[in-house]
């Protein structure tokens, strides 16, 4: 197969040269024919030209179909196809590497926004038993305020009208001078807010206002509305 395929390509170049020739020697021929109405050529170049133009299209086509079955054809097809073939594997495991990596960012992304919706779930959970913890210990500073004052302050208590904590004196510490009675008042008026800041977080219903009476009911001071102090006794 190699050796008809060798002798097809020297058919193919000798054609080839022929049928250019003879091309130009038809040129050759039709303009001196022009000049010379009786001129004849000696050969019958536009047959030669033709059967050259033949051989080269039919020698071709055969130097095609051998040249591809040849030994050396043949090896280069298989290692082209071998190229091909891993050229192919290649690009299907990228492919897939690259399908499990998005698979794995899919995952990971799911389970992240799964773990903060949990951890969410969780810290609104505490807070809330946080919060409920915290109002039970309020109350119950309040209600303790009276021993730990030594009856200075005779009730302590959260009032659900105003939100805030009510801290009642006991009348026998109020008959002094003007300055000592609002001294005492501004003191039981901060144990009420330290009673406040010391269990915040609380419910939304519980606020920071503190409003002082005597057990008379009479209103001493209050929280103003800027969070401080203010006395409201003469």
């Amino acid at each position: 197969m190699q050796f008809i395929s060798d002798l097809l390509a020297i058919i193919l170049t000798v054609s080839f040269f022929v049928g250019v020739f003879g091309i130009l020697a038809i040129m050759l021929i039709q303009h001196r024919q022009k000049n010379d109405s009786d001129y004849k050529p000696k050969r019958d170049w536009k047959h030669i030209t033709l059967y050259a133009i033949l051989t080269f299209v039919v020698s071709l086509g055969l130097f095609s179909f051998t040249s591809a079955n040849t030994p050396d054809a043949k090896k280069e097809a298989a290692q082209e196809s071998s190229v091909s073939a891993k050229k192919a594997f290649s690009r299907k495991v990228k492919k897939q590497k690259q399908a499990s990596s998005s698979s794995r960012k899919k995952a990971a992304k799911a389970s992240s926004i799964k773990a903060n919706k949990d951890e969410k779930k969780l810290e609104k959970k505490t807070r809330a038993k946080n919060i409920k913890r915290n109002f039970v210990a309020y109350k119950a500073d309040l209600a303790k305020l009276p021993t730990k004052t030594k009856n200075a302050i005779t009730h302590a208590y959260y009032s659900k009208t105003s939100g805030g904590s009510v801290i009642v004196i006991n009348d026998e510490v109020l008959n002094a001078s003007d300055s000592a009675v609002r001294s005492t008042v501004h003191n039981a008026w901060k144990i009420g807010q330290n009673v406040f800041n010391n269990n915040s977080p609380l419910p939304d219903s519980v606020n920071y206002l503190v409003t002082v009476q005597d057990e008379g009911g009479d209103q001493l001071a209050h929280t103003s509305m800027f969070g401080s102090f203010k006395y409201d006794g003469q």
